[in-house]
């Protein structure tokens, strides 16, 4: 006659099912749980790389659709002979534009230097000074700045801001204010402040390299 199994067996082997039922759930639980950070860690890479080319094509269009030239605006003024001239007339040379008035310090600093640039470099570099005097602010008037001319020896042309329309037009605050222009007119540097002979130097022999 068969021996019945004991209770207390069959709640083993049920737990022992369980049990490697439950190990074998885990393995595969854990193993799904890895393969799906791996997925969302490789998507979150994507992402980023994406995004990173998305920017990177943004600034080269951006910085394509920015104009690389700015042109000096025209403008027509008297010099000290009263004679008519334009900006725009001394294209094909290089163009120092430079903006004082004759009571301004630090203008009287930089004129000894721009006539000695002019007297022994700007030929050789292909430039004219052309120096716009603030004559609205003048409290002399002409004959002050004619005056100042003589005094210093300006062997370049200068022209007449007679209204501050000129000075407008550039934005002008601060003087001596000084546009370096190329010869096809357009603005290569502005510089804020005094120049002196050494530095004109530089910057325009900078633009024939």
């Amino acid at each position: 006659m068969e021996k019945k199994k004991n209770p207390v067996q069959y709640l083993v082997i049920a737990l022992l099912v369980i049990a490697v039922a439950w190990v074998g759930y885990t393995a595969y639980d854990n193993n799904q749980t890895k393969k799906a950070q791996q997925e969302a860690q490789e998507k979150a890479q994507q992402e980023r790389v994406n995004k990173q080319q998305e920017q990177t094509t943004t600034a080269d269009e951006t910085t394509a659709q920015q104009p690389d030239v700015v042109y000096a605006p025209d403008f027509e003024a008297a010099n000290l002979g009263g004679q008519k001239e334009t900006l725009s007339s001394y294209q094909g040379k290089k163009v120092v534009l430079n903006f004082w008035a004759s009571w301004c310090p630090p203008c009287k600093a930089e004129m000894p230097h721009m006539v000695d640039f002019q007297n022994q470099h700007a030929a050789d570099l292909n430039t004219e000074i052309v120096a716009v005097n603030l004559t609205q602010q003048e409290k002399s008037g002409i004959g002050g700045i004619k005056k100042f001319v003589d005094e210093y020896g300006l062997n370049f042309p200068v022209l007449l801001d007679e209204t501050g329309a000129i000075a407008t037009q550039y934005g002008i605050i601060t003087i001596p204010t000084t546009f370096i222009l190329n010869e096809d007119g357009a603005i290569e540097r502005q510089i804020t402040g005094p120049v002196t002979d050494d530095l004109l130097i530089k910057l325009l022999g900078e633009m024939d390299e």
